[in-house]
């Protein structure tokens, strides 16, 4: 499922991009990941955790090499575990609540892509929050392909995002591809302003 693959794949990208190294990930990285993603904990969350334990490392000036995604299973739990408690107490913006609100100002954020504005207010009516996330998931990648056919010369703009990465000689092919693959969606996410699609 394209939504699925998508999580994997930019914690994966994401955690290399904060290594600054080409990286490849242990069965047992996967296995966190899966857990992560069967518990429904939202890609931003485990973004943000990521992006905590390294500014602690950096911070710190220890700056010990984390080499494992199990560095980072402390944060995400503490981070989802917060997040949860402080929608709790938050009106009815909690998403198991009423994602309706939640969903209506992503679809306003969305206003200059009209058809990724309807597909997202087309999910007002869903009250499951992991089919929901799952679907602005699916939505926001295919808003990015669609950004990026529109181009002048999406290849030239491709080539531009690969030689930023710098030597991925070292990856094996598949984990470069991925590599490759999501950071191009983080440049076109930043370059076209387009939201996190989440509830989170």
């Amino acid at each position: 499922m394209a939504a699925e693959a998508e999580y994997f794949l930019e914690i994966e990208a994401h955690f290399a991009q904060r290594r600054n190294t080409p990286f490849i990930l242990s069965a047992k990285d996967w296995v966190l990941m899966q857990k992560w993603k069967e518990e429904g904990i939202p890609l931003p969350i485990v973004i943000e955790a990521i992006d905590s334990v390294f500014e602690k490392n950096e911070a710190s000036g220890r700056r010990k090499i984390i080499n494992s995604l199990s560095y980072c299973r402390h944060a995400v739990k503490e981070m989802w575990n917060d997040r949860k408690e402080l929608q709790v107490g938050s009106r009815a913006e909690t998403p198991e609540e009423a994602p309706g609100e939640i969903l209506t100002r992503l679809a306003d954020a969305l206003e200059t892509w009209p058809s990724a504005a309807d597909a997202v207010r087309a999910l007002v009516s869903e009250r499951s929050v992991p089919k929901i996330e799952e679907r602005l998931m699916e939505i926001e990648h295919d808003l990015i392909d669609t950004i990026l056919s529109a181009m002048p010369d999406p290849d030239a703009f491709r080539r531009d995002v690969l030689a930023s990465l710098g030597d991925t000689s070292k990856l094996d092919e598949k984990t470069r591809l991925r590599t490759e693959e999501a950071n191009l969606r983080r440049v076109v996410r930043a370059k076209f302003s387009v939201p996190r699609l989440t509830l989170f």
